[in-house]
């Protein structure tokens, strides 16, 4: 008998890689058995290719975009949400993250108490959020209260949560790059993104070196870190490539701190499938959270196992709990406070480690993740 699982989540699903990984891992074992509807509300137009038993059902409000209207957007949401699972009926649902908590609570609450709730928990909330990310935040508190599974994005959070919420019944999923890139042909890419692959190739032709950054230039993501570390790099044979930010983001940071362009490759948005073209050209990778909020202060990052994967030694802040163990246990690198000038940077390009820890770590996962499904399909 087919299962019919539902995934429900707000996200940009072409660089979703947690949720992504989630279905193929659950159909490289169970395909056949299970049928997924994705019921999303999209960041962006979906332009990614999924298998066959994959059916996609977005919700697009009629108005998106707007801190005034964003109560009404919540409610047409839920509404929509509401009736799509009242006709999908699933035997489980899956719900990534606060942002789509209410229809489901109100399905699992109210009308079909029966049917398996997984809680995927992306985020934990910072101590500045908005009121209304409270009130979805309360409502998922109610969630994770009455699901028959939670699974967290790290260790470190789900020691937190599950005491504060008295929960027994977790486990934790780690952002790891589950699965081989499927466009490993730089001639799929974009034209203008052929150009930028191709501009670092020749740095690393010449004989320069790549540091790679990859997410939005934050306070909280160590902006002011980076470009105290680019400004050290002027002239040198080092280049950071910028991945995943807008032209506007990156020349704002280089207005801000006043620094060269000389010192960075701009490359932009890359599509999920083809980020490992640009990360096997790096020989460093800047992964930084700061401790600001509690939420970055037990993050951990995929593009830390990006770099994992490709044996890239990282450069990571100390004041970063979870980054520091992580650093010290894999013996993956170096502290972004530490790096004085392009000598000390040499030495964490040349820095080597075993290529295997991440092989281990992928298998300890999928098998966690996959006992977590076990006994609902």
């Amino acid at each position: 008998m087919m299962t019919n699982i539902v995934f429900i989540a707000k996200t940009n699903l072409n660089n979703d890689g947690r949720i992504l990984n989630q279905i193929k891992i659950l159909n490289e074992v169970n395909y056949g058995k299970i049928k997924f509807d994705f019921i999303l509300l999209p960041d962006k137009p979906v332009n990614i290719s999924l298998d066959s038993n994959v059916e996609i059902h977005e919700i697009n409000p009629l108005v998106r975009n707007s801190k005034i209207l964003r109560p009404l957007i919540v409610l047409e949401f839920t509404f929509r949400a509401l009736m799509k699972l009242i006709k999908l009926k699933p035997k489980v649902i899956h719900t990534q993250d606060f942002a789509v908590v209410l229809p489901v609570y109100i399905y699992k609450k109210f009308i079909r108490r029966k049917t398996i709730l997984i809680y995927d928990d992306h985020e934990m909330p910072n101590e500045n959020e908005s009121f209304q990310y409270r009130i979805l935040q309360r409502f998922e508190r109610k969630l994770m209260k009455i699901a028959d599974a939670v699974i967290y994005a790290n260790s470190e959070r789900q020691e937190i949560l599950d005491k504060e919420l008295g929960l027994s019944k977790s486990s934790y999923f780690l952002n790891l790059p589950y699965f081989e890139v499927v466009n490993d042909d730089s001639s799929k890419l974009s034209i203008d993104l052929q150009k930028k692959l191709n501009a670092i190739k020749l740095v690393k032709t010449e004989g320069g070196k790549v540091v790679i950054h990859q997410g939005a230039l934050e306070e909280e993501r160590g902006r002011e870190k980076l470009a105290v570390l680019s400004s050290k790099l002027v002239g040198s044979q080092y280049r950071i490539v910028l991945l995943g930010i807008s032209r506007q983001e990156f020349d704002a940071f280089l207005t801000q701190y006043q620094l060269s362009e000389d010192a960075f490759i701009f490359v932009g948005s890359v599509p999920y499938q083809s980020l490992d073209l640009f990360w096997q050209l790096g020989d460093i990778a800047v992964v930084m959270y700061l401790p600001t909020y509690i939420n970055n202060r037990l993050c951990a990052p995929n593009r830390y196992f990006i770099a994992l994967k490709n044996c890239i030694p990282t450069l990571v802040n100390k004041d970063n709990p979870v980054l520091f163990n992580f650093t010290n246990k894999y013996n993956s690198g170096f502290y972004i406070e530490d790096i004085e000038d392009v000598k000390k940077l040499d030495q964490v390009a040349n820095h080597k480690y075993q290529s295997e820890v991440l092989s281990i770590l992928k298998e300890e996962e999928i098998n966690k993740f996959l006992s977590v499904y076990e006994n609902f399909i």
